[in-house]
């Protein structure tokens, strides 16, 4: 275990990342700058083959899998564990809240004193207005109640817990004017645009390691950039600013239906600045 003090931070720990896709990878290398242990899992040779030639650790676990396969993986003998495993609902999978219940298990049979799991803001569903943690949610809706189970499942992890409801991603190599270049009648023109930048994502992790709690109360964080202009605009304009064909929009009259992300108790409790607060501004300095 790796101790060391970096930006006015004490720091004692290692952090294991579970899913080591391309926001963990990120996470990673920011973690190694600050001489901060790190050791990853990832689904192929291939990938691990990746994470090596960037100096980080790993190794393969396939989801889902039993508990006492997963109990000797060398990612449960850290302190900080960081689950990154994408739902999948969309294909169609319904296994995600089981995954996550074995890995807490495995957990509490290791070294692992802290968990952060990565959710989504979609457990809000059809929400509208502004959303913040304590918001309540429609647990009619079957993804939402998918999601729920999974962050529900951190419940039965004995050490000291936090979710992270993560908005849409956005990056140096994940522009958003490439999300819907091109593409024509689309809906939910009046839609609020709720993303985050991968930096601000990192940065927020980062935060929530350096700072953890012994309370074994699960704490739950938003994590969503102020931009909030509607899906249309945002869009075009992102378009634009790499030179490709802007989205057409079907005619919205759902002005008043709009969903923000608001991401306050994160800021207030910890004192996260955000590197890119505005899209827009980010947008215009990237080209």
């Amino acid at each position: 275990m790796t101790k060391t003090k970096k930006n006015g931070l004490n720091i004692n720990t290692s952090v294991g990342i579970m899913g080591c896709g391309w926001l963990g990878t990120a996470l990673a290398q920011c973690l190694l700058n600050d001489n901060i242990e790190v050791f990853a899992t990832v689904t192929s040779i291939e990938k691990q083959k990746v994470l090596k030639n960037l100096a980080i650790n790993s190794e393969q676990v396939q989801l889902p899998t039993s508990v006492n396969e997963l109990k000797n993986k060398h990612v449960f003998k850290q302190a900080q564990l960081v689950i990154c495993i994408t739902p999948q609902l969309k294909y169609g999978k319904k296994d995600y809240a089981l995954k996550i219940k074995n890995i807490i298990s495995a957990a509490n049979n290791g070294q692992v004193e802290h968990i952060i799991l990565i959710s989504t803001s979609a457990v809000y569903g059809n929400l509208i207005g502004n959303i913040s943690e304590d918001a309540v949610l429609d647990l009619n809706n079957e993804k939402v109640q998918a999601l729920v189970n999974a962050e529900q499942a951190l419940e039965g992890f004995l050490g000291a817990k936090t979710i992270l409801r993560l908005t849409g991603l956005v990056g140096e190599d994940r522009h958003p004017g490439r999300f819907l270049a091109g593409k024509t009648a689309l809906s939910n023109a009046n839609a609020a645009v709720n993303l985050i930048h991968q930096q601000d994502a990192v940065g927020i992790l980062r935060c929530l390691l350096m700072n953890r709690k012994g309370s074994q109360k699960t704490e739950i964080f938003n994590a969503c950039c102020n931009t909030h202009i509607t899906r249309k605009e945002f869009y075009q304009k992102a378009t634009k600013t790499i030179n490709l064909t802007p989205p057409t929009f079907l005619p919205d009259t759902k002005q008043s239906k709009r969903k923000i992300i608001v991401t306050k108790k994160i800021q207030d409790k910890h004192n996260y600045q955000f590197v890119y607060p505005e899209l827009l501004t980010w947008l215009e300095k990237a080209t």
